[in-house]
Protein backbone atom coordinates (compact mmCIF):
# COMPACT_ATOMS: atom_id res chain seq x y z
CA UNK A 1 0.00 0.00 0.00
CA UNK A 2 1.80 3.26 -1.11
CA UNK A 3 -0.80 6.39 -0.02
CA UNK A 4 1.20 8.84 -1.75
CA UNK A 5 0.79 6.69 -4.90
CA UNK A 6 -3.25 6.80 -4.27
CA UNK A 7 -3.17 10.51 -3.80
CA UNK A 8 -1.42 10.81 -6.97
CA UNK A 9 -3.87 8.79 -8.73
CA UNK A 10 -6.76 9.91 -7.34
CA UNK A 11 -5.42 13.74 -8.23
CA UNK A 12 -4.44 13.05 -11.73
CA UNK A 13 -8.89 11.37 -12.38
CA UNK A 14 -9.66 14.96 -10.76
CA UNK A 15 -6.75 16.66 -13.27
CA UNK A 16 -8.83 15.08 -16.24
CA UNK A 17 -11.99 16.72 -14.95
CA UNK A 18 -10.87 20.47 -15.89
CA UNK A 19 -11.53 21.72 -18.91
CA UNK A 20 -8.80 21.18 -21.85
CA UNK A 21 -6.97 24.23 -23.21
CA UNK A 22 -8.32 23.50 -26.38
CA UNK A 23 -11.60 23.71 -25.21
CA UNK A 24 -10.87 26.48 -23.29
CA UNK A 25 -9.53 28.71 -25.73
CA UNK A 26 -12.74 27.88 -27.75
CA UNK A 27 -14.38 29.28 -25.32
CA UNK A 28 -12.43 32.19 -25.33
CA UNK A 29 -13.19 32.88 -29.21
CA UNK A 30 -16.63 32.20 -28.74
CA UNK A 31 -17.60 34.91 -26.24
CA UNK A 32 -14.65 37.57 -27.69
CA UNK A 33 -17.04 36.83 -30.77
CA UNK A 34 -20.39 37.54 -29.09
CA UNK A 35 -18.93 40.99 -27.75
CA UNK A 36 -17.49 41.79 -31.28
CA UNK A 37 -21.16 40.99 -32.98
CA UNK A 38 -23.09 42.92 -30.06
CA UNK A 39 -20.54 46.22 -30.86
CA UNK A 40 -21.13 46.05 -34.70
CA UNK A 41 -24.81 46.27 -33.73
CA UNK A 42 -24.27 49.42 -31.59
CA UNK A 43 -24.34 47.49 -28.02
CA UNK A 44 -20.78 48.51 -26.46
CA UNK A 45 -20.75 45.46 -23.89
CA UNK A 46 -18.06 43.82 -21.46
CA UNK A 47 -17.92 40.07 -21.75
CA UNK A 48 -16.19 38.26 -18.96
CA UNK A 49 -16.23 34.74 -18.03
CA UNK A 50 -17.89 34.30 -13.97
CA UNK A 51 -17.67 31.44 -11.36
CA UNK A 52 -15.45 28.48 -11.55
CA UNK A 53 -14.59 29.31 -15.43
CA UNK A 54 -12.96 32.74 -13.73
CA UNK A 55 -11.84 30.88 -10.49
CA UNK A 56 -9.77 27.94 -11.83
CA UNK A 57 -12.32 25.49 -9.94
CA UNK A 58 -14.01 24.02 -12.93
CA UNK A 59 -15.62 20.41 -13.09
CA UNK A 60 -16.93 18.56 -15.37
CA UNK A 61 -20.57 17.53 -14.80
CA UNK A 62 -21.51 13.66 -14.15
CA UNK A 63 -25.10 14.39 -14.99
CA UNK A 64 -24.17 14.15 -18.61
CA UNK A 65 -21.16 11.75 -18.49
CA UNK A 66 -22.46 9.75 -22.00
CA UNK A 67 -21.83 13.53 -23.41
CA UNK A 68 -19.94 15.70 -21.03
CA UNK A 69 -20.81 19.38 -20.74
CA UNK A 70 -19.11 22.33 -19.48
CA UNK A 71 -22.06 25.55 -19.31
CA UNK A 72 -19.77 28.60 -19.32
CA UNK A 73 -20.79 31.58 -17.31
CA UNK A 74 -20.54 34.80 -18.61
CA UNK A 75 -21.58 38.52 -17.85
CA UNK A 76 -22.19 40.33 -20.40
CA UNK A 77 -22.27 44.31 -19.04
CA UNK A 78 -23.42 46.93 -21.22
CA UNK A 79 -22.02 50.07 -20.82
CA UNK A 80 -23.97 52.67 -19.19
CA UNK A 81 -25.33 52.11 -15.44
CA UNK A 82 -28.50 50.95 -13.62
CA UNK A 83 -30.38 54.55 -14.14
CA UNK A 84 -30.03 54.54 -17.68
CA UNK A 85 -32.25 50.93 -18.59
CA UNK A 86 -34.80 49.04 -17.24
CA UNK A 87 -33.75 45.47 -16.34
CA UNK A 88 -36.96 44.31 -18.84
CA UNK A 89 -35.35 46.73 -21.24
CA UNK A 90 -32.23 45.24 -21.13
CA UNK A 91 -32.92 41.91 -21.36
CA UNK A 92 -34.87 42.86 -24.41
CA UNK A 93 -31.82 44.94 -25.98
CA UNK A 94 -29.21 41.56 -26.23
CA UNK A 95 -31.98 39.16 -27.03
CA UNK A 96 -33.58 40.83 -29.67
CA UNK A 97 -29.96 41.79 -31.43
CA UNK A 98 -29.06 38.13 -31.11
CA UNK A 99 -32.12 36.95 -32.33
CA UNK A 100 -31.64 38.90 -35.65
CA UNK A 101 -28.80 36.87 -36.38
CA UNK A 102 -29.49 33.53 -37.98
CA UNK A 103 -26.49 31.99 -36.34
CA UNK A 104 -27.14 32.98 -32.81
CA UNK A 105 -31.23 32.98 -33.10
CA UNK A 106 -30.82 29.29 -33.70
CA UNK A 107 -28.52 28.28 -30.65
CA UNK A 108 -29.92 30.19 -28.16
CA UNK A 109 -32.57 29.49 -24.98
CA UNK A 110 -34.00 32.16 -22.70
CA UNK A 111 -33.92 31.74 -19.14
CA UNK A 112 -35.04 33.36 -16.15
CA UNK A 113 -31.75 35.16 -15.40
CA UNK A 114 -29.71 34.87 -18.85
CA UNK A 115 -29.49 33.45 -22.02
CA UNK A 116 -27.92 29.96 -23.21
CA UNK A 117 -25.94 29.74 -26.40
CA UNK A 118 -25.29 26.02 -27.17
CA UNK A 119 -22.39 25.57 -29.55
CA UNK A 120 -21.69 22.02 -30.76
CA UNK A 121 -19.09 19.21 -29.63
CA UNK A 122 -15.51 19.57 -29.89
CA UNK A 123 -13.70 15.64 -29.74
CA UNK A 124 -17.20 14.61 -28.15
CA UNK A 125 -17.10 17.70 -25.23
CA UNK A 126 -19.93 20.16 -25.92
CA UNK A 127 -19.88 23.05 -24.05
CA UNK A 128 -22.43 26.18 -23.84
CA UNK A 129 -22.46 29.90 -22.44
CA UNK A 130 -25.03 31.20 -19.93
CA UNK A 131 -24.72 34.70 -20.80
CA UNK A 132 -26.40 37.16 -18.18
CA UNK A 133 -27.31 40.78 -18.97
CA UNK A 134 -25.54 43.67 -16.61
CA UNK A 135 -24.59 47.20 -16.05
CA UNK A 136 -22.85 49.02 -13.44
CA UNK A 137 -24.69 49.88 -10.44
CA UNK A 138 -24.93 53.74 -9.61
CA UNK A 139 -22.66 55.49 -7.61
CA UNK A 140 -25.06 55.64 -4.65
CA UNK A 141 -25.40 52.13 -4.56
CA UNK A 142 -21.89 51.58 -4.46
CA UNK A 143 -21.20 54.13 -1.63
CA UNK A 144 -24.27 52.50 0.47
CA UNK A 145 -22.17 48.95 0.17
CA UNK A 146 -19.17 50.56 1.08
CA UNK A 147 -20.58 51.89 4.33
CA UNK A 148 -21.59 48.11 5.01
CA UNK A 149 -17.76 47.09 5.33
CA UNK A 150 -16.47 46.15 2.26
CA UNK A 151 -13.88 47.89 0.13
CA UNK A 152 -13.53 50.23 -2.66
CA UNK A 153 -11.52 48.19 -4.58
CA UNK A 154 -14.30 45.27 -4.38
CA UNK A 155 -17.12 47.46 -4.77
CA UNK A 156 -15.92 49.83 -7.35
CA UNK A 157 -17.02 46.71 -9.68
CA UNK A 158 -20.16 46.11 -8.29
CA UNK A 159 -23.07 45.10 -11.25
CA UNK A 160 -26.70 44.64 -11.14
CA UNK A 161 -28.09 41.91 -13.47
CA UNK A 162 -31.98 41.03 -14.05
CA UNK A 163 -34.05 39.40 -11.50
CA UNK A 164 -37.82 37.84 -12.47
CA UNK A 165 -40.66 38.73 -10.67
CA UNK A 166 -43.11 37.33 -12.49
CA UNK A 167 -43.31 36.39 -16.75
CA UNK A 168 -42.65 39.84 -17.72
CA UNK A 169 -41.87 41.81 -14.57
CA UNK A 170 -37.72 42.26 -13.57
CA UNK A 171 -36.11 43.68 -10.65
CA UNK A 172 -32.77 44.77 -10.17
CA UNK A 173 -30.39 42.67 -7.99
CA UNK A 174 -26.77 43.29 -6.77
CA UNK A 175 -23.75 41.24 -8.19
CA UNK A 176 -20.18 41.40 -8.28
CA UNK A 177 -18.32 38.23 -9.82
CA UNK A 178 -15.21 40.57 -10.44
CA UNK A 179 -15.20 41.99 -6.62
CA UNK A 180 -15.36 38.30 -5.74
CA UNK A 181 -12.33 37.63 -8.28
CA UNK A 182 -10.22 39.69 -6.51
CA UNK A 183 -11.24 38.70 -2.92
CA UNK A 184 -9.94 34.78 -4.57
CA UNK A 185 -7.26 35.69 -5.90
CA UNK A 186 -5.53 37.47 -3.02
CA UNK A 187 -6.40 34.36 -0.52
CA UNK A 188 -5.12 31.81 -3.44
CA UNK A 189 -1.95 33.80 -4.61
CA UNK A 190 0.27 32.84 -1.35
CA UNK A 191 -1.18 28.99 -2.34
CA UNK A 192 -0.43 29.40 -6.57
CA UNK A 193 3.26 30.25 -5.42
CA UNK A 194 4.01 26.91 -4.41
CA UNK A 195 1.49 25.22 -7.24
CA UNK A 196 3.24 22.19 -9.62
CA UNK A 197 4.28 24.10 -12.85
CA UNK A 198 2.83 22.07 -15.29
CA UNK A 199 4.19 22.55 -19.19
CA UNK A 200 2.34 25.70 -20.78
CA UNK A 201 -0.85 24.36 -22.50
CA UNK A 202 -1.85 27.54 -24.50
CA UNK A 203 -1.07 31.66 -24.40
CA UNK A 204 -4.13 32.63 -25.25
CA UNK A 205 -5.04 36.19 -26.76
CA UNK A 206 -6.99 38.77 -25.42
CA UNK A 207 -8.77 40.89 -27.51
CA UNK A 208 -11.51 43.74 -27.12
CA UNK A 209 -13.17 41.69 -24.06
CA UNK A 210 -11.14 40.03 -21.11
CA UNK A 211 -9.45 36.70 -21.13
CA UNK A 212 -10.22 33.62 -19.09
CA UNK A 213 -8.06 32.65 -17.00
CA UNK A 214 -4.66 31.23 -17.23
CA UNK A 215 -4.85 27.26 -16.69
CA UNK A 216 -1.40 26.29 -16.85
CA UNK A 217 -1.26 25.81 -12.69
CA UNK A 218 -4.03 24.95 -10.09
CA UNK A 219 -2.85 25.54 -6.92
CA UNK A 220 -4.22 23.15 -4.00
CA UNK A 221 -6.91 25.59 -2.79
CA UNK A 222 -7.98 25.12 -6.15
CA UNK A 223 -7.65 21.26 -6.11
CA UNK A 224 -9.90 21.37 -3.10
CA UNK A 225 -12.59 23.25 -4.32
CA UNK A 226 -12.67 21.23 -7.45
CA UNK A 227 -12.32 17.70 -5.30
CA UNK A 228 -15.41 18.75 -2.92
CA UNK A 229 -17.70 20.33 -5.72
CA UNK A 230 -16.87 16.76 -7.89
CA UNK A 231 -17.62 14.89 -4.65
CA UNK A 232 -20.79 17.01 -4.17
CA UNK A 233 -22.36 16.42 -7.55
CA UNK A 234 -21.29 12.52 -6.89
CA UNK A 235 -23.21 12.25 -3.05
CA UNK A 236 -26.29 14.07 -3.85
CA UNK A 237 -27.12 12.87 -7.21
CA UNK A 238 -26.83 9.13 -4.91
CA UNK A 239 -29.09 10.38 -2.67
CA UNK A 240 -32.27 8.29 -2.32
CA UNK A 241 -34.50 11.44 -1.84
CA UNK A 242 -36.10 13.48 -5.08
CA UNK A 243 -34.86 16.55 -4.33
CA UNK A 244 -31.02 16.24 -4.38
CA UNK A 245 -30.27 18.62 -6.86
CA UNK A 246 -32.52 21.64 -4.74
CA UNK A 247 -30.77 20.95 -1.82
CA UNK A 248 -27.38 20.19 -2.93
CA UNK A 249 -25.17 23.34 -1.74
CA UNK A 250 -24.11 25.53 -4.67
CA UNK A 251 -20.61 26.26 -5.92
CA UNK A 252 -20.65 29.62 -4.49
CA UNK A 253 -20.98 28.17 -0.90
CA UNK A 254 -18.55 25.62 -1.33
CA UNK A 255 -15.76 28.40 -2.62
CA UNK A 256 -16.59 30.86 -0.04
CA UNK A 257 -16.38 28.57 2.97
CA UNK A 258 -13.05 26.91 1.19
CA UNK A 259 -11.26 29.68 0.47
CA UNK A 260 -11.96 31.32 4.04
CA UNK A 261 -10.62 28.52 6.22
CA UNK A 262 -7.93 28.13 3.83
CA UNK A 263 -6.76 31.76 3.80
CA UNK A 264 -6.53 31.15 8.10
CA UNK A 265 -4.20 27.71 7.04
CA UNK A 266 -0.86 28.58 8.26
CA UNK A 267 1.12 26.31 6.01
CA UNK A 268 0.96 27.92 2.01
CA UNK A 269 3.06 25.19 0.42
CA UNK A 270 0.56 22.05 1.58
CA UNK A 271 -0.45 19.59 -0.16
CA UNK A 272 -3.68 19.20 -1.92
CA UNK A 273 -4.50 16.28 1.07
CA UNK A 274 -2.82 18.33 3.63
CA UNK A 275 -5.26 21.19 2.92
CA UNK A 276 -8.20 19.18 1.77
CA UNK A 277 -8.06 17.70 5.48
CA UNK A 278 -7.79 21.08 7.31
CA UNK A 279 -11.26 22.49 5.16
CA UNK A 280 -12.99 19.34 6.38
CA UNK A 281 -12.06 19.27 9.84
CA UNK A 282 -13.19 23.47 10.19
CA UNK A 283 -16.36 22.22 8.21
CA UNK A 284 -17.14 19.38 10.73
CA UNK A 285 -16.72 21.60 13.98
CA UNK A 286 -19.65 23.79 12.39
CA UNK A 287 -22.02 20.68 13.00
CA UNK A 288 -21.63 22.04 16.69
CA UNK A 289 -22.93 25.62 16.14
CA UNK A 290 -26.67 24.57 16.53
CA UNK A 291 -26.11 23.31 20.10
CA UNK A 292 -24.78 26.68 22.18
CA UNK A 293 -24.72 29.79 21.88
CA UNK A 294 -22.58 31.15 18.65
CA UNK A 295 -19.79 32.89 21.38
CA UNK A 296 -20.06 29.48 22.85
CA UNK A 297 -19.16 28.13 19.38
CA UNK A 298 -16.42 30.56 18.89
CA UNK A 299 -14.93 29.99 22.09
CA UNK A 300 -14.81 26.69 22.08
CA UNK A 301 -14.29 25.41 18.43
CA UNK A 302 -13.46 28.16 16.57
CA UNK A 303 -12.85 32.00 16.83
CA UNK A 304 -13.85 32.90 13.34
CA UNK A 305 -15.91 30.63 11.92
CA UNK A 306 -16.83 30.43 8.23
CA UNK A 307 -20.61 29.54 8.67
CA UNK A 308 -22.99 31.59 11.63
CA UNK A 309 -25.48 30.08 12.83
CA UNK A 310 -27.44 33.38 15.10
CA UNK A 311 -31.00 33.44 16.21
CA UNK A 312 -31.65 30.34 14.63
CA UNK A 313 -30.57 31.77 11.43
CA UNK A 314 -27.91 30.52 8.89
CA UNK A 315 -25.32 33.08 7.44
CA UNK A 316 -22.67 32.74 5.22
CA UNK A 317 -21.81 36.18 3.64
CA UNK A 318 -20.97 36.68 0.32
CA UNK A 319 -17.55 38.31 0.42
CA UNK A 320 -18.41 41.07 -2.57
CA UNK A 321 -21.73 41.22 -1.64
CA UNK A 322 -22.74 41.73 2.27
CA UNK A 323 -26.63 42.06 1.41
CA UNK A 324 -25.96 38.27 -0.13
CA UNK A 325 -26.61 35.41 2.46
CA UNK A 326 -25.14 32.29 0.46
CA UNK A 327 -26.73 29.76 2.98
CA UNK A 328 -30.47 31.69 3.06
CA UNK A 329 -32.17 28.69 1.58
CA UNK A 330 -30.57 27.04 4.76
CA UNK A 331 -33.13 29.08 6.84
CA UNK A 332 -36.29 27.46 4.99
CA UNK A 333 -35.28 23.81 4.79
CA UNK A 334 -33.62 21.95 7.81
CA UNK A 335 -33.07 19.11 5.21
CA UNK A 336 -29.99 21.63 3.54
CA UNK A 337 -27.81 21.71 6.69
CA UNK A 338 -28.24 18.59 7.59
CA UNK A 339 -27.62 16.75 4.30
CA UNK A 340 -24.44 19.70 3.74
CA UNK A 341 -23.43 18.08 7.06
CA UNK A 342 -24.16 14.17 6.49
CA UNK A 343 -22.18 14.94 3.34
CA UNK A 344 -18.76 16.81 4.62
CA UNK A 345 -18.71 13.74 7.86
CA UNK A 346 -18.96 11.00 4.81
CA UNK A 347 -16.56 12.36 2.43
CA UNK A 348 -13.80 13.02 4.68
CA UNK A 349 -14.27 9.55 6.55
CA UNK A 350 -14.01 7.99 3.11
CA UNK A 351 -11.36 9.90 1.30
CA UNK A 352 -9.01 9.89 4.17
CA UNK A 353 -9.92 6.98 5.48
CA UNK A 354 -10.13 4.38 2.51
CA UNK A 355 -6.86 5.91 1.21
CA UNK A 356 -5.22 4.94 3.87
CA UNK A 357 -6.18 1.47 3.77
CA UNK A 358 -4.20 -1.68 3.21
CA UNK A 359 -6.85 -3.26 0.54
CA UNK A 360 -6.29 -2.26 -2.87
CA UNK A 361 -9.59 -3.49 -3.50
CA UNK A 362 -11.26 -1.18 -0.79
CA UNK A 363 -9.45 1.59 -2.55
CA UNK A 364 -11.01 0.52 -6.16
CA UNK A 365 -14.64 0.36 -4.47
CA UNK A 366 -13.89 4.17 -3.67
CA UNK A 367 -12.27 5.12 -7.13
CA UNK A 368 -15.31 3.51 -8.59
CA UNK A 369 -18.04 5.24 -6.35
CA UNK A 370 -16.54 8.26 -6.70
CA UNK A 371 -15.74 8.72 -10.46
CA UNK A 372 -17.59 5.52 -12.44
CA UNK A 373 -20.41 8.50 -13.53
CA UNK A 374 -17.30 10.28 -15.35
CA UNK A 375 -15.14 7.44 -16.99
CA UNK A 376 -15.68 4.46 -15.93
CA UNK A 377 -12.65 3.63 -18.25
CA UNK A 378 -10.52 6.13 -17.12
CA UNK A 379 -6.93 3.80 -16.84
CA UNK A 380 -7.02 4.33 -13.18
CA UNK A 381 -9.49 3.31 -12.13
CA UNK A 382 -8.90 0.04 -14.15
CA UNK A 383 -5.49 -0.27 -12.21
CA UNK A 384 -7.29 -0.42 -9.27
CA UNK A 385 -10.34 -2.97 -9.93
CA UNK A 386 -7.95 -5.12 -11.71
CA UNK A 387 -6.27 -5.41 -7.81
CA UNK A 388 -10.17 -6.36 -7.04
CA UNK A 389 -10.27 -10.26 -6.07
CA UNK A 390 -13.43 -12.21 -7.32
CA UNK A 391 -15.24 -13.04 -3.83
CA UNK A 392 -17.93 -11.03 -2.62
CA UNK A 393 -17.38 -7.49 -0.54
CA UNK A 394 -18.98 -8.14 3.13
CA UNK A 395 -21.52 -4.92 3.15
CA UNK A 396 -20.89 -4.00 7.05
CA UNK A 397 -17.09 -3.46 6.52
CA UNK A 398 -16.78 -2.24 2.81
CA UNK A 399 -16.36 1.19 1.67
CA UNK A 400 -19.68 2.91 1.05
CA UNK A 401 -18.50 6.51 0.82
CA UNK A 402 -22.29 7.49 -1.32
CA UNK A 403 -24.26 5.37 0.83
CA UNK A 404 -27.32 7.50 2.82
CA UNK A 405 -29.49 6.39 5.08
Amino acid sequence: MNIYERQKDFLSVIEKLDISSTLFKNAQSKYEALATFLGEHGIEANIYPQGSFALGTVTRPIKKANSPSYDLDCICQVSGTRSEYTPSGLRDLIENTLRDNDTYDGKLVKWEECFTIEYANINGVSFSIDLVPAVSDSDDEKAALITKGLSPQIIDTSIVIPRQNSEKSYRWISNNPKGFKKWFDEINAPFLKYAPKYAERGIFESASVEELPNEVRRSALQRVIQILKYQRDTYYSKLKQSDGEEIKPISALITTMTARIASNYVKKDCTVFELLRYVLDRLEMCIHQTEMTFEQFALKYDNSPVLSYKNGKWVVPNPADPDDNLADKWNSNNKIPKTFFNWVTTIKKDIFEVMAQNDDNQFGVFMENSFADYDSNNPIIKKYRKARVATPINASTASKPYHCS
